[in-house]
């Protein structure tokens, strides 16, 4: 058998080539016929036979050379697991106890001289679904995992991240300073004392860029520019911009009412742009109150960043910038066909004094304007007002419906908005959205929420209202062929009132002024108390909220809405109010849940205690003393959770 063996396929063939030649002339010679046919019926099954066990055997030695390859192949992967620069671990799925790992995972983990166990296979998983990188001993490795093999992949990237990380701390960055109230400050003292306040700036602010060794340039007296890379931003963000307390601090022990405000940009390249965004973002911290930092990157997808602002705004209006924002909207107005006025969502006392002021403004100028509410979104003392415009005898009333409004609205209509600058807040965002030309006129801190096609802005967070702006760019109108009715001076009265409680809180000289300037055109104290009377149901209502209140930390108040009750903006508001009338409380919260589902916070607060920075981290904004938010498919107890934690936060930072 092994003789046969050794024969090659080709042999058998020419030996059965040979055969039948053999056959042929075995047959052609032969005399017996019968012989010859059983001879070479002989042949044949011996060279058939031959022939079936060579396939076989042909068949036997190529799945011995595929099983050879197959075994080479399998040492040569070994090897290569073994010698090559990548940590394998191969883990049972159960249990996540390592099965194998090769030489190279105890290269990896011989630097901390520790043993591979389950738990460092449940970190690397965990960590490969936080981060790109896994940080073991000094070094950073990527992670693959293999999750039908049960295998992890370790490759090391500590290269790789060592020079990202000096790449991204390369980007350019550019920082725009501005002291805020200079003008104020050293308008009417002497050329010496300015001089010291002068010195007082620049010696800090030289200290500043010593400190963290960056390049600053001093523009102005009250304007300064600095550049660095990110490297330093980077450490500037870790202290949380400490300048602006430092700053605050030593103008406070000098007496010396100054703060900072501070735009920042960087990115790649192109530096005339990350300029502009600095500059934007300066004017957005100032608009916001100042004594605070906005830092966004050079991107169109960047969202701007917040620090500081945890001291009551000190900018104060311009009677120069507001006569300018009267000259500028009058152009503005007169250019468009016809003008529309919203507020926000559920309009309160001081949106509608807004917007009828402005509603007069327009009428001066010499066109027709209408102020839009939906009635589907009527507080109490909103619909009381506009009942009361409807009964007036002035044919300037105008105060239509959202529907009505959408009807009459055409193609070069103008949209102002007032008492809001976020689009997401607006009456009606499709109506909104509708218009190519927008004003916004508010007195809440501005954030990266706001129109792109606003053709004019007027956002000052130290107004008391956003009554109080528009009355104050009214009286700049230099027509007097149309003058405001009595109810529409005391609906404006009513929205400063409300605002600021009684002229009790957020008041200046300038709210004064602004409410002589109502009482000089006929608003009546009685009409008023009319309009902006309590219901009796409401007023218990509100008295639920705040006896089911509780001090959650020193001076800080919150007060619950009742299980299974849902309640109104105004009531949430008031009981925000109550709680914060009380003694000892330095800010009060009124969480409960809304009419129309959602979750509702009003927040209210004095002493210096900003509230408006805690509702925009839930989503929400307003103002330094006051502001709110709502909340979308959470649940009371996980919104309260929130709450309490962004409170410890802020009170631990303090």
């Amino acid at each position: 058998m092994n003789f046969i063996k050794r024969f090659s396929s080709r042999t058998i063939i020419i030996i059965m080539i040979c055969v039948q030649i053999l056959e042929t002339l075995f047959v052609i010679f032969s005399g017996s016929r019968y012989i010859a046919l059983a001879y070479l019926f002989v042949l044949n099954v011996i060279m058939t036979f031959l022939l079936i066990f060579q396939s076989k055997n042909y068949e036997l030695r190529r799945h011995d050379f595929i099983r050879k390859i197959n075994d080479d192949a399998e040492n040569s992967l070994n090897a290569t697991l073994d010698n090559m620069p990548i940590g394998v671990i191969r883990y049972n799925e159960q249990t996540l106890e390592p099965e194998w790992f090769n030489p190279y995972i105890d290269m990896i983990y011989k630097g901390i001289e520790k043993v591979i166990d389950r738990s460092d296979i449940k970190l690397i998983l965990k960590k490969k679904l936080e981060d790109l990188y896994v940080t073991i001993g000094n070094q950073k490795y990527v992670v693959n995992v293999d999750e039908e093999k049960h295998l992890i992949y370790l490759i090391d990237a500590t290269k790789e991240v060592a020079f990202r990380t000096d790449f991204n701390d390369s980007r350019a960055v550019i920082g725009a300073i501005y002291v805020d109230n200079y003008d104020d400050a050293t308008d009417l003292i002497s050329d010496s004392e300015r001089t010291v306040i002068n010195n007082f700036i620049a010696s800090f602010l030289e200290e500043f860029s010593a400190k963290y060794a960056f390049y600053l340039r001093r523009i102005s007296s009250s304007r300064y520019f600095f550049f660095c890379d990110y490297r330093i931003l980077d450490q500037l963000i870790k202290d949380k911009f400490e300048v602006l307390k430092d700053f605050r601090t030593k103008s406070t022990e000098k007496e010396i009412p100054l703060t900072l405000s501070i735009g920042v940009s960087y990115g790649w390249e192109d530096f005339p742009n990350i300029g502009k965004v600095a500059m934007n973002n300066l004017e957005l911290a100032q608009v916001r109150g100042g004594d605070q930092v906005v830092l966004r990157e050079n991107s169109a997808q960047a969202r701007p960043v917040y620090f500081g602002g945890n001291s009551e705004s000190r900018t104060q209006k311009s009677r120069t910038r507001a006569r300018a924002i009267s000259t500028a909207l009058r152009t503005i107005i007169t250019e468009a066909e016809d003008i529309f006025i919203v507020g926000h969502r559920f309009t309160d006392m001081d949106a509608l004094g807004a917007a009828i002021a402005m509603k007069v403004f327009a009428n001066m100028t010499g066109k027709e304007a209408f102020v839009v509410y939906d009635e589907k979104q009527l507080l109490p003392d909103v619909e009381r007002a506009i009942e009361k415009m409807n009964e007036s005898a002035d044919g300037y009333t105008h105060i239509v419906k959202l529907e009505t409004a959408q009807r009459l609205k055409k193609p070069n209509s103008l949209l102002i908005m007032v008492d809001h600058s976020k689009p997401s807040q607006t009456l009606d965002f499709d109506f909104y959205k509708s218009f190519e030309k927008v004003v916004v006129i508010d007195h809440h801190r501005r954030d990266d929420d706001f129109p792109e096609q606003a053709l004019l802005s007027y956002i000052e967070s130290s107004a008391s209202s956003a009554s109080e702006l528009t009355v104050e760019i009214l009286q700049f109108h230099d027509n007097n062929r149309r003058r405001m009715s009595t109810i529409e001076a005391s609906i404006a009265l009513a929205g400063i009132e409300m605002d600021t409680k009684n002229f009790t809180k957020a008041t200046t000289a300038r709210t004064f002024e602004a409410a002589a300037y109502l009482r000089s055109r006929g608003a009546d104290n009685d009409l008023i108390k009319v309009i902006m009377a309590t219901d009796f149901d409401k007023y218990k209502i509100v008295n639920e909220i705040v006896i089911n209140s509780e001090m959650i930390f020193p001076g800080i108040v919150l007060g619950m809405g009742l299980n299974n009750q849902k309640y109104d903006n105004i009531s949430t508001a008031k009981a925000a109010d109550t709680m914060l009338d009380m003694a000892g409380v330095t800010a009060s919260f009124a969480l409960t849940m809304h009419t129309n589902g959602f979750i509702s916070i009003s927040a209210r607060s004095r002493n210096g205690f900003n509230v408006q920075t805690i509702m925009e981290q839930m989503g929400g904004g307003g103002h330094f003393n006051n502001a709110a938010t709502q909340i979308y498919e959470r649940t009371i107890p996980e919104v309260k959770a929130d709450l309490i934690r962004l409170l410890e936060e802020r009170l631990a930072n303090n």
